[in-house]
């Protein structure tokens, strides 16, 4: 009796189990398979007949009763002989051709169950169930007619166990959901399709994460019993709903435990996944997650722009960006790769209106309609706003997907989007599926193993924000991907004073000398200066960027005007770009400033990013961080306190390193609230600058943990399921790509026993503290000896380099 739904044990019954034809059938709701309209299929037919067996009981003659025989021949006539449209249709032929035909034996209800067990890929059969009655039984006691899914078999994390929580298992689901009565003619339930109901189950079973089956079967229901359409609750043709999930591979000694319930829409409607008011109506301000790629011209100023463009709405404010990642393209592989990151937002905007001006913006930066998945100048998805789950009915005309699903509905599989949200929010609960950011960020790559991502950092030149953008991949913006290599930062001081080499290049003649030095004659190929598509000639730059200052911090320096600095800077800046040597030209130059006007001054001329002592917070800098902002470019944020040579302490903090975290995170932190992009941010721990020699060689050897997202393994993240308490979650410092500027440092003077001797006396002790410093993973080096440099790093990089990767967020 088990396809009767609430057996009654005070009647007697007659069933007919399970009588296997083959009828000629159309696919129904379940299959829409090619070729399997009205075509012959394996079939599953049971009937259930309430009749009362006293009299032939206690007379022990068949005429008092239903012959069951002559029951199973009238069901292989109606099935066989006919064609039918779908399932349903079948179910109902068969109810009416039993009560015709043993009316005058007594009968007045039947009950006839059709099974395909070929109908669905993951499940032993799916069929229909209906109740018809002969005209003196209607209205009795209303049965719905059900819709049948049996044994459905998915994977899904499920369970409290710690290894429960790292693999899939299987589990069996059962659905039985009242629907009818249906029409004899069609027996379809009108606008229902059974094959996609199915697979929203499924799709729901297998992005889950419950700890329990209790919680696993309830969302199953509410899921189920959510209305097809979102503006009539009540058209949804399921009135109510039977779930049973079992465990298979739970008890060791028993076959499953199991879990069944039954539920109706109202058992939900208090606290329903998601409401029309949801779509219509939400708090003045949420938060909201956007990812971004671009993979068609310039992908760094495409993305840029997008960004500029949802700033200038009244109605959003970018909170935080991630770090850039280059990755290869994931579905339609034959295109160029990939850049992707993803951004916070605060909006008061509603999610469709949210969703239509991130369509609105990808149209103003150059996107046009391709194929899906395919390549575009710039797209923006939004994966989260807060904590709703929702999805629209509108269909995009282009794409033939609905036009808002949140959360992202392939967010789960994506490491591409799920990097760079576990850069800003990796303890976030995914609001449906149950697991961290992070924690599906590692599914994804089975624990780091897979991770295939490149951390980069664009050099945007401000102007290329202002021109025209192209598919041209020759002019695109030049960038570094952290971890191939470490870069050398060459300095180049135009100053008379400078600790190291005072005077040595405070001429422009001298400084342009020195920088023409630079190139060394090569016929090596793995190595390029900017982008991929630069030709590589026979000659190269044993430098990375040239690191012009005209103002000397070291302990004791005179100040100098604006006017005297940009003077020492500029020319050498213009002098560089209109080198005659085209290496020279395109090598990246920074310039070494606290002054916003000598940045905007050196960056007008052709500077690629800025490189300040004082993080950007010198009280009288005259806004050196809109200048960063505005120019869209990186920039380095020291560590330092004021005077480099006092205000050595850092007991309240613990140490030097806790020190450095709180101080140089604080103006980070200030930084990135200010606009500027996380991945446009290197940070340098000041050695030289209010440290011991004891505190320097400590930042040398514990350099990982500045940037480390947690100093005390002990302490374990709390996941949250509030997108708004997951901003600001992240240590500012956490992952940052670190410049280390040792060279010619005194107290390297110290370390040697020779603390009076010379600068320029220093080298081999600078080679060695950047070989260690590479070995703690800094990905910049400032050196004042580029030859002496360039040897270190390339015997550190032999030795370390390809062992490690680029720090990703942990």
């Amino acid at each position: 009796m088990a396809f009767l739904a609430s057996p009654d044990h005070s009647t007697d019954w007659i069933l007919l189990n399970n009588l296997s034809l083959t009828t000629i059938s159309g696919p129904s709701q379940w299959s829409n398979k090619p070729g399997s309209a009205l075509a012959p299929q394996p079939t599953l037919i049971s009937v259930g007949i309430p009749f009362s067996i006293a009299l032939a009981g206690g007379t022990d003659h068949l005429p008092h009763s239903i012959h069951y025989g002559n029951l199973a021949k009238l069901v292989q006539k109606t099935a066989t002989q006919g064609k039918f449209g779908c399932t349903e249709h079948l179910a109902v032929e068969v109810a009416e051709a039993a009560l015709r035909g043993f009316e005058k034996d007594g009968m007045q209800e039947v009950y006839v169950v059709v099974e395909k067990p070929k109908a669905l890929l993951h499940a032993k059969s799916a069929g229909v169930r209906v109740v018809r009655r002969t005209s003196s039984r209607e209205g009795e006691d209303a049965r719905f007619d059900q819709i049948l899914v049996k044994g459905l078999e998915l994977t899904a994390i499920i369970g409290i166990h710690p290894w429960e929580r790292e693999m899939k298992q299987k589990v069996t689901v059962n659905l039985t959901m009242d629907v009818g009565p249906w029409d004899a003619s069609s027996g379809s339930p009108d606008g229902f399709d059974c094959g996609a109901f199915v697979n929203r189950v499924s799709e729901h079973v297998l992005k889950s994460s419950y700890q329990t089956v209790e919680a696993l079967v309830t969302s199953i229901a509410e899921i189920a019993l959510q209305p097809a359409d979102t503006t009539t609750p009540s058209s949804t043709p399921v009135q109510r709903i039977t779930v049973g999930l079992s465990k298979p591979s739970a008890l060791m000694f028993a076959d499953s435990p199991e879990i069944i319930i039954t539920r109706a829409p109202s058992d939900f409607a208090a606290a329903s996944i998601s409401t029309p008011a949801d779509k219509e109506e939400g708090p003045e301000n949420v938060v909201a997650a956007i990812a971004f790629g671009s993979n068609i011209g310039d992908r760094f100023v495409n993305i840029e722009r997008a960004l500029r463009l949802l700033e200038a709405h009244p109605e959003v404010k970018v909170l935080e960006t991630s770090f850039l990642y280059e990755s290869t393209a994931m579905y339609v592989q034959d295109q160029r790769d990939f850049v992707n990151g993803a951004a916070l937002i605060s909006t008061s905007l509603k999610p469709l209106d949210l969703l239509a001006l991130l369509k609105d913006v990808e149209t103003k930066v150059g996107r046009t309609p391709t194929f899906r998945n395919g390549p575009r100048i710039v797209d923006l998805d939004l994966i989260f706003y807060n904590e709703l789950v929702y999805s629209s009915e509108e269909v995009d005309e282009v794409s033939g997907v609905k036009k808002l699903v949140v959360p992202h509905g392939r967010v789960h599989e994506r490491d591409f989007v799920l990097q760079p949200l576990a850069d800003m929010i990796p303890q976030f609960v995914h609001p449906s599926m149950n697991l961290s950011v992070k924690a599906l960020l590692r599914r994804v790559t089975n624990g780091g193993k897979k991770a295939s991502l490149r951390k980069v950092v664009p050099f945007i030149q401000s102007k290329s924000l202002s021109a025209p953008t192209g598919p041209k991949e020759e002019e695109e913006t030049p960038y570094w991907v952290w971890g191939e290599r470490t870069r050398i930062m060459a300095a180049v001081n135009t100053t008379p004073d400078s600790f190291s080499d005072g005077g040595d290049h405070a001429a422009l003649s001298d400084a342009m000398r020195f920088v023409d030095s630079f190139i060394i004659s090569s016929s090596t190929s793995d190595w390029t200066i900017s982008s991929p598509s630069t030709p590589i000639t026979a000659q190269r730059s044993m430098v990375d960027v040239i690191d012009i200052g005209g103002y000397s911090t070291r302990p004791g320096a005179q100040e100098i005007s604006l006017e005297e600095e940009i003077n020492r800077v500029v020319p050498v800046v213009r002098a560089i770009r209109s080198s005659s040597n085209a290496i020279t030209s395109r090598t990246l130059i920074s310039v070494d400033t606290f002054r916003g006007s000598v940045a905007k001054a050196a960056l007008e001329a052709g500077a690629d990013l800025v490189n300040d002592v004082y993080a950007l917070t010198r009280e009288g800098n005259d806004d050196i961080l809109n200048v960063v902002k505005e120019a869209g470019c990186p920039v380095v944020m020291m560590h330092s306190r004021g005077d480099a040579g006092q205000d050595k302490n850092y007991d309240e903090f613990g140490g030097v390193i806790e020190g450095i975290r709180a101080e140089l995170g604080k103006k980070v932190q200030w930084a990135l609230d200010g606009g500027v992009r996380r991945w446009n941010v290197m940070v340098d721990p000041g050695i030289g600058f209010s440290k011991t020699v004891e505190g320097n060689l400590t930042i040398v050897r514990r350099l990982g943990d500045i940037t480390s997202p947690s100093l005390s393994s002990s302490v374990k993240p709390t996941p949250t399921r509030s997108l708004s308490s997951s901003v600001k979650s992240v240590h500012p410092l956490a992952n940052m790509p670190v410049l280390v500027g040792s060279s010619r440092k005194s107290y390297l003077g110290k370390v040697i026993q020779r603390e009076h001797s010379s600068a320029k006396e220093r080298g081999a002790a600078t080679v060695a503290a950047h070989a260690a410093a590479i070995l703690g993973g800094a990905e910049v080096v400032r050196v004042h000896d580029v030859v002496g440099g360039w040897d270190g790093v390339k015997v550190a990089d032999g030795l370390w380099r390809k062992s490690r990767s680029p720090r990703l967020a942990e």
